[in-house]
């Protein structure tokens, strides 16, 4: 009997930790799927989040959860940014020191916003700037921009449309066609570079890629299959723009929106005052020959050595403006990306980088050529079409004959 007492007691205490160990099981397997359902809950937001370009508010939301707040850095600009050298400077903003004090002093009054109307403090026109020119700089996310100068990311939309605003606004003092004392310089400056003489500016068309857009995204799918806008602009020597225009889809081809543009309007409507001594633009072979606009001769197996000489000298001429180009997309390499919700803000955005890339060489920028290098070797964005179409074009036998004049007169040169 004590035997049987003892086996029972045994397999009653066996049943009962075997009934633990269940137990156990049990609430571990209910904690891990707690875990995983949380964890998963997090991984829905933060795609949602992604996907609704939101990231600020996700940064927020994770930092509450965890009990602590978002980590931006206080007194970048005051403590850091201050103590900048001139080299120093660039080499994080990409721009130089003085161009952006001077700029800073042009438009600082036009970043006044009305933040304060909605209870916040205005943010300092200084930290304003500096965080737009950083936007367009690097390729770093709302998110990381905003915790590097301690701002919301609605104060950083904010405050970069405002910038490009103001920029846009004074895009005719530094985009502008030469006056007639400039001319000369330029003519003489593009004359070294082939013998092509009466030169003064170089024409062409690049791709800025963007998200697609929500409306009709198709229509800005280009031949290189993705969704951009197209950049049409005129260049001098030294690569500064004298003419932009931007905002057409670049599924558009380059003659139509040559056609359309400002330049062409006006051009047209008063050629003398543009070109007071017969000078002219150099474009590649996807724009008509016009008295003031050469393009190259298209080989089609027939051209002549005379033709093909003059096709030479034509293409080192026109590597200013794929420099140029270069140069503007390797300074401000957002633009090799635009990641922008609001399509009508893109050509505005452009515009100003823009205007900011000729007051650079304006102020003596000496590191234009690593700028031209970083952007020939990431881009490959020329808008121009592999088989040119376009109709007739008022003036283009005129063209055609100046052309060949050109063309004889730089072949037989003494």
């Amino acid at each position: 009997m004590a035997l049987s007492h003892q086996a029972l007691n045994m397999s009653e205490n066996m049943a009962a930790h075997q009934e633990n160990s269940v137990r156990i099981k049990r609430a571990i397997s209910f904690v891990i799927a707690q875990i995983a359902a949380q964890a998963a809950n997090y991984w829905t937001i933060m795609k949602a989040s992604e996907e609704d370009d939101d990231e600020e508010e996700l940064f927020c939301l994770i930092a509450l959860e965890k009990g602590n707040t978002p980590t931006r850095i206080t007194g970048y600009i005051e403590n850091v940014v201050s103590n900048y050298t001139s080299v120093q400077f660039q080499q994080h903003f990409r721009v130089p020191l003085d161009t952006f004090e001077d700029l800073l002093q042009m438009i600082g009054c036009m970043l006044i916003g009305d933040d304060n109307r909605q209870g916040r403090p205005m943010i300092d026109p200084r930290k304003q700037l500096l965080s737009a020119i950083w936007l367009l700089s690097t390729p770093d996310s709302y998110r990381s921009i905003g915790d590097r100068f301690n701002m919301a990311k609605s104060s950083l939309s904010a405050s970069f449309v405002r910038v490009v605003t103001a920029l846009c606004r004074i895009a005719h003092r530094f985009i502008k066609w030469p006056q007639r004392a400039e001319i000369e310089e330029i003519k003489e400056k593009f004359q070294k570079l082939s013998h092509i003489p009466g030169v003064l500016g170089a024409i062409d068309g690049t791709y800025i890629p963007i998200k697609a857009p929500q409306i009709d995204p198709e229509v800005y799918i280009n031949r290189k299959c993705f969704y951009g806008i197209t950049l049409q602009a005129i260049c001098d020597p030294s690569l500064k723009f004298i003419d932009c225009f931007a905002g057409y889809p670049s599924s558009v081809s380059d003659v139509r929106i040559f056609r359309n543009s400002d330049i062409y309007a006006q051009i047209s409507g008063e050629p003398q005052a543009y070109f007071p001594n017969g000078e002219f633009l150099l474009g590649d072979k996807a724009y008509p020959v016009l008295t003031w606009l050469i393009p190259p001769y298209i080989d089609r197996g027939n051209t002549t050595e005379i033709q093909r000489h003059f096709n030479r000298n034509l293409a080192s001429t026109r590597q200013v403006i794929e420099r140029s180009f270069a140069l503007l997309k390797g300074r401000f390499r957002r633009l090799k990306y635009l990641d922008m919700n609001r399509t009508d803000l893109i050509p505005a955005t452009i515009l100003a980088s823009c205007v900011l890339h000729n007051m650079c060489i304006d102020h003596n920028d000496l590191f234009i050529e690593e700028y031209v290098i970083e952007g020939m070797n990431n881009d490959n964005q020329d808008a121009e079409p592999i088989n040119p179409v376009h109709g007739a074009v008022p003036g283009e036998n005129n063209g055609h004959q100046k052309r060949n004049e050109l063309a004889e007169l730089l072949y037989y040169r003494v």
